[in-house]
């Protein structure tokens, strides 16, 4: 079983590790994941995050009704908004120890679905509104043909090679005042490809990010009159997933797998 077991001021909860964004153990982003049956105090919460050593730990306890849970999301540095991965690693650990289902996932920063079957989790995501804005003075120089706002910044390169080209400077993306940098481009016939910075919270560079599809998924079908677009996120390690809109609503499918623990650690 992928999971250490850690005993949080009186409750023992595993903690299960995934890959997310893959079904191959190689590529995808990791997050480390724990159910309990209360929430614990945030230090201790925040403890744990920090060491799991994972980009994303997700902690989720259970709600008014079967297949709601709340959810809580941290960095090994800091508590985080409306994370997508760890969203995806606490439906996948859940399928694991409830079965297939339709889970709800509410939260401060926003409530999260997903589908999760055998084949595949599917996510339901917020389409956050996009505001056009002057490219700060110091990414001009990557030359974006867009720049525009939502909760991150997002610079739209000319092409696949720019943004794979792209040298983030930490201490400027750091300095921003949104949540995040991403850059992006398109990828004809049916693709877009990013890459996503989040310094100030910890994450230099993201493998792969479910939040970032809420901004740059509508502002890509509403440029290509596409439905359906598939997604690379050209980080170090490859993760590729799909978005679709459908009934006008958001939707992310991808896969996540266990993967073996790598400490064992007891919270006292």
């Amino acid at each position: 079983m992928s999971k250490t077991r850690d005993r949080i001021e009186g409750m023992e909860a595993p903690l299960y590790l995934f890959k997310v964004f893959t079904d191959d153990l190689s590529k995808g982003n990791p997050a480390a994941c724990a159910l309990f049956s209360e929430w614990p105090q945030t230090d201790v919460l925040q403890r744990i995050a920090y060491e799991a050593k994972q980009v994303v730990t997700a902690f989720v306890v259970p709600a008014a009704q079967p297949q709601q849970y709340q959810i809580r999301w941290f960095s090994c540095q800091q508590e985080i908004n409306l994370c997508g991965h760890g969203t995806l690693a606490a439906a996948a650990l859940l399928r694991q120890l409830k079965g297939p289902g339709h889970y709800q996932f509410f939260s401060d920063c926003g409530d999260l679905e997903v589908t999760a079957i055998a084949e595949a989790l599917v996510m339901r995501l917020p389409q956050w509104r996009s505001v056009s804005v002057n490219t700060p003075y110091a990414l001009t120089t990557y030359q974006p043909v867009e720049c525009f706002q939502t909760r991150d910044l997002v610079l739209v390169l000319p092409d696949e090679h720019a943004v794979r080209q792209f040298q983030p400077d930490m201490q400027q993306i750091r300095q921003l005042p949104q949540h995040a940098l991403i850059v992006t481009a398109f990828r004809a016939p049916d693709s877009y490809v990013l890459r996503y910075f989040a310094p100030a919270i910890g994450i230099d560079e993201d493998i792969a990010t479910g939040s970032a599809q809420c901004s740059l998924a509508p502002y890509w079908a509403a440029k290509t009159a596409l439905a359906e677009l598939k997604v690379q996120q050209l980080s170090a390690i490859p993760a590729d997933f799909a978005v679709f809109i459908k009934s006008q609503q958001l939707y992310l499918k991808t896969q996540a797998v266990p993967c073996p623990y790598l400490t064992e650690s007891t919270m006292t």
